[in-house]
């Protein structure tokens, strides 16, 4: 089975298409999987939404999309994102917002976790040594863990 891992779309509707393009053109995948961050900083957000839902079997959510929500506190954001996630807030539909409500932090899909940060803090930790990699890893349910920080 080959899968496609895809994540930090940031509402970027013109490069997710382009980049889906130049893949339709080299491959054929069974399945699309999506690490987070459909949403933030791109002027489509709604339409990045769209696609992706359509797409993707399995997609954990960002901390982009939570705070877009408000399912995460906005404060370790730094001003002009926190401005980027209002506006973007404004954007959705009611649907667009349960969607991204809906997304779990961390989900074990065979044989792989997937997880935007690690095991143990799935939206916020960034793995920047062997120890705390040795550690996220330790928590695993399976074998396999895919991650954009690990």
């Amino acid at each position: 089975m080959k899968i496609l891992v895809i994540a930090d779309i940031h509402s970027n509707l013109t490069a997710f298409n382009a980049a889906l393009e130049d893949l339709r053109q080299r491959v054929t995948v069974d399945e699309i999987w999506n690490l987070g961050d459909v949403i933030g900083y791109g002027p489509d957000p709604h339409e990045c939404i769209q696609l992706l839902k359509r797409i993707c079997k399995v997609s954990v959510a960002g901390n982009h999309d939570l705070a877009t929500v408000g399912n995460l506190e906005t404060s370790r954001f730094n001003a002009g994102i926190t401005e980027i996630l209002k506006w973007t807030r404004q954007q959705l539909s009611f649907e667009d917002k349960e969607f991204l409500k809906g997304l779990s932090h961390i989900i074990e899909k065979g044989e792989f976790t997937l997880v935007r940060g690690s095991p143990i803090d799935p939206i916020w930790e960034y793995v920047s040594s062997i120890e705390i990699a040795k550690e996220s890893l330790s928590h695993l349910k399976t074998p396999h863990c895919i991650s954009m920080y690990l």
